[in-house]
């Protein structure tokens, strides 16, 4: 129990983190740049401009009632961490501002060819912090709830609901602030997707390999050996000669891949080896330290008291 107390706290901690994250490139470059990416976040930036109403006021009065339906629609297990994230953003835009009040002056935007700045630099901070907020399993509501709904009642995709969204917003942007700027949105919408994506399936830094060979004990040699890993063998069926096949499954670094081809090639030139990505890698053999797949070898009478 209070392991699961400590988790949940800790994600209320990173989604505080991730919407402070996202403020900074709301405050630092979307605002003084007017660039309205879609969503609830791009349409407080043109009522801002509008009407001078605080953008995380506008943050907060957007999103609340979008909630609220989404409670409606799909119950209470839409969640807590949801409005969290909302309070959190709406709070940090203003927080942020109170603190740095000149933090929407760090860039010249005068000089348009600062504007690319703006674009990059706002969609990689959001991005950042979109992201951290969705892998603690909130969101910050606006584009989220709306395409839900949409999904639900007009039975249309969740990815073409996002798009529908914030293609409005941005289309919204182009009559207010002009094309140019609204193109600019567009590429900003499309860096903070990525690093949303990369944020929670992680950096692929990693690669599966799939070995087909007869050499399987030297092939054992050279993952646990000489690249430190360990991994899995079993026996698979050819669907041609329907004859069994001995396979090796790995989870490499990127820098390590290319040495196990190698070494693999050298002991048996006719295996067959399959790379593919791997977005996220969790357990002993890949993220522990040698040492522990050291003291796995040793064996338990091995260790001293």
């Amino acid at each position: 129990m209070k392991r699961k107390k400590l988790r949940v706290l800790k994600d209320y901690v990173c989604i505080f983190i991730g919407t402070m994250i996202a403020s900074v490139g709301i405050n630092a470059f979307l605002v003084p740049s007017k660039l309205a990416p879609g969503g609830a976040t791009g349409m407080s930036i043109l009522l801002n401009y509008i009407t001078k109403i605080p953008v995380g006021t506008l943050i907060f009065v957007i999103n609340i009632p979008l909630f609220l339906i989404g409670v409606k629609v799909f119950g209470r297990s839409y969640g807590a961490k949801t409005l969290a994230g909302i309070t959190f953003l709406s709070l940090n835009v203003e927080l942020l501002k109170w603190i740095f009040p000149h933090i929407d002056k760090l860039i010249d935007f005068s000089n348009s060819g600062n504007l690319i700045l703006g674009t990059l630099y706002g969609g990689v901070l959001m991005g950042v912090g979109l992201g951290i907020v969705i892998k603690s399993g909130g969101t910050t509501g606006g584009s989220d709830i709306i395409s839900g709904i949409l999904n639900k009642f007009f039975k249309i995709p969740i990815g073409q609901g996002l798009i529908l969204v914030d293609s409005t917003v941005v289309l919204f942007a182009a009559y207010i602030f002009g094309a140019e700027k609204a193109l600019f949105a567009l590429i900003n919408l499309y860096a903070s997707g990525i690093v949303i994506n990369k944020i929670i399936n992680g950096m692929g830094n990693a690669k599966m390999a799939y070995i087909i060979t007869s050499e399987v004990e030297k092939v054992r040699k050279i993952i646990v050996n000489d690249l430190r890993k360990t991994g899995n063998h079993y026996i698979a069926k050819a669907l041609y000669s329907k004859k069994d096949r001995d396979v090796i499954t790995t989870v490499l670094r990127n820098r390590e891949i290319h040495l196990l081809k190698e070494l693999v090639m050298e002991i048996d030139k006719e295996a067959f080896i399959v790379v593919s990505d791997v977005h996220e890698v969790m357990g002993r053999g890949y993220t522990f330290e040698q040492r522990m797949l050291e003291k796995d070898e040793k064996g338990p009478t091995d260790e001293k008291n």
